[in-house]
């Protein structure tokens, strides 16, 4: 018999993660709630759907055997413990997760015309599902190369610059940076990144869009310099912003072990927002570390909850990779705002160190060596 009710909020992969982990407890009921009319999916997926073959329903998220709720989490009271869903239901629970994951960053305010040209279908992101199949049907619409604009210059722009490329669609790589990634990926990698876009696609670096309009045949974009970018559809790849229901306003603060400040509520994935003696203030939002943050979440809920053991702080371990122009960019553990260290050898792999202590290590066609340094990070001073 169930002595404890532990709420899920989300089915990406923090929350996914945070229900198998839960799954096979007896003690415990566990309920799963998924944004209403949502099918769960493996977002990292989501490119094969736009520029590839593969069909919507090849990317479903398997769920974990637990009670399953398709209703959209609106408004938690961490006083009363109890989350009210869209459907006016109201959950009381012993511990909660939340892990509702983010949304797209949209364009600047200031940028003129963006609700006319969305209106027209011409600008988007590529976060969702949704998104992913609306770029399809643009591309395999147009019956001849797609001009496409990506505004950003993190991952997602760089994947989806080098699809597009080597589909044979003519490619205009916006990004406010002149280096392109190198938040992401540190400079070693980024400068290299940068080189590969300018040779590679139309690459306007150091750029920001300042006005875009509809025309007969897409869009015009106009940058700061007043340089004109013509294309049939704008891809928006700025990154992310946390999605909490209310009383959160934007991301959820969390500490070590991704408590929150209320009772038994813990957040994990792209929602929760990390503070770290050594890291400092830090938000990671891809799949792999957003599925450990979720299994972390449950284990600390269990030891909370007096069922089991305290799995200790949570830190940044997880891999990565994305596969741009032909080569494999990998990394592990958390770049930020470390120092980059080009490492000597025949591999080009870089160590990302905060105080002498080495948290994360990012590399171009050295996966096998980036990926063993996932257990060591953290503990390994360089």
């Amino acid at each position: 018999m169930p002595k404890h009710h532990v709420l899920i909020l989300g089915s990406g992969a923090a929350g996914v993660a945070a229900a198998r982990a839960l799954a096979s407890r007896e003690d415990i009921r566990v309920t799963l709630a998924v944004r209403t009319g949502e099918t769960p999916y493996t977002r990292m997926l989501i490119k094969g759907v736009a520029f590839g073959p593969t069909p919507p329903e090849m990317i479903k998220l398997p769920l974990p055997d637990v009670e399953v709720l398709s209703d959209t989490a609106v408004e938690v009271d961490t006083s009363a413990k109890e989350v009210q869903l869209a459907s006016g239901t109201r959950l009381s629970y012993d511990a909660l997760i939340v892990a509702t994951g983010s949304r797209p960053r949209m364009l600047p305010a200031d940028v003129g015309g963006e609700d006319a040209v969305t209106d027209a279908g011409r600008v988007g992101s590529l976060h969702s599902l949704e998104d992913a199949l609306r770029v399809r049907r643009l591309l395999t619409g147009l019956g001849r190369p797609a001009r496409v604009a990506i505004y950003g210059g993190g991952v997602i722009a760089a994947e989806t610059a080098s699809s597009l490329h080597s589909d044979g669609h003519i490619v205009t790589l916006i990004s406010r940076s002149e280096v392109p990634g190198v938040t992401a990926f540190g400079a070693p990698v980024a400068e290299r990144l940068a080189a590969d876009h300018s040779a590679r696609v139309l690459a306007r670096l150091g750029r920001t869009v300042r006005h875009i309009e509809v025309t007969d045949t897409g869009v015009a974009i106009t940058l700061d310099n007043d340089s004109p970018v013509v294309a049939d559809f704008l891809v928006l790849a700025l990154g992310t912003t946390p999605a909490a229901p209310a009383p959160w306003t934007g991301g959820i603060d969390v500490d070590d072990r991704l408590r929150t400040d209320a009772p038994h509520v813990y957040a994990a994935g792209g929602v929760a927002v990390h503070h770290d003696d050594a890291l400092g203030t830090w938000r990671i939002d891809h799949w792999e570390d957003a599925a450990a943050q979720g299994t972390h979440a449950a284990q600390v809920a269990l030891h909370e909850l007096g069922l089991e053991s305290d799995p200790d702080v949570y830190l940044p371990r997880s891999p990565y990779m994305a596969m741009v122009y032909g080569q494999m960019i990998s990394g592990v553990g958390y770049s930020g705002d470390a120092e980059a260290h080009l490492e000597d050898g025949e591999e080009f792999v870089v160590r990302h160190e905060t105080e002498g202590t080495v948290v994360g290590v990012t590399g171009i066609d050295s996966v096998g060596t980036v990926y063993q340094w996932g257990q060591r990070l953290h503990g390994v001073r360089a």
